[in-house]
């Protein structure tokens, strides 16, 4: 994971030095659009350049408390198979924040070149990525979909989580794809309805397999 941990301190390093770029180089009296409504119009805007600031405290944020978590997981042999899994994930929520920098430094300076449609392609590209290295992940308290069933049961976890990452990576093609043709508005909806069922369903699933699992059990005992 140690390279990995080298690209995302790069990451945040250029978000942070794209920000300061922002930062001194717009006139103080121009609007930081901090908002956007259903249709992808600047619905919110701020006066203070310091919201350039905020992305890479959050990727700064995000690290730390990775690092914390990592620390005090109890189940840490089951978190050293999953680093790798795991720094992806953090990558890929790294890389995402640093997108919504970009379309914020964008959208200030008038550039018609990162809109909202490069958000959903952002999310849509997570979203595969997430789905992709879920079933590398072993149980755990912090990561993962940790239900009281999954957490029970390393049977359980696999099966979930396989197909967890099956519904994460559908609901990530179906936004990316989407996106080339739905306008903002019904994009908002393409993502809410693809998400909530990749998030919902596994846990749901998570049940059904451990009640099979303690069926199964209960009647092979004598």
């Amino acid at each position: 994971m140690l390279k990995i941990t080298k690209y995302i301190w790069v990451t945040i390093l250029i978000t942070f030095i794209t920000g300061v770029i922002a930062f001194l180089w717009l006139p103080p009296e121009t609007p930081i659009p901090l908002h956007w409504d259903i249709n992808g119009n600047i619905d919110r805007e701020v006066m203070s350049h310091g919201t350039f600031f905020i992305m890479p405290a959050f990727q700064a944020l995000i690290v730390a408390l990775f690092a914390i978590v990592l620390t005090i997981e109890p189940r840490q042999k089951n978190v050293e198979k999953s680093r790798p899994a795991i720094g992806i994930m953090m990558s890929s929520t790294i890389m995402l924040l640093a997108l919504v920098q970009f379309i914020l430094i964008s959208q200030s300076f008038k550039i018609d070149i990162l809109g909202m449609e490069s958000l959903f392609w952002g999310l849509g590209i997570v979203f595969i990525v997430l789905g992709n290295y879920m079933t590398k992940l072993r149980s755990s308290y912090f990561f993962g979909i940790r239900t009281p069933w999954t957490l029970s049961s390393d049977y359980v976890w696999k099966k979930t989580h396989r197909l967890a990452g099956k519904l994460f990576m559908l609901a990530g093609t179906i936004i990316f794809l989407a996106n080339f043709f739905a306008t903002i508005k019904v994009m908002s909806i393409i993502v809410m309805a693809t998400i909530l069922p990749a998030a919902l369903i596994p846990v749901i699933y998570s049940w059904v397999i451990w009640q099979r699992e303690n069926k199964e059990k209960n009647q092979q005992l004598p």
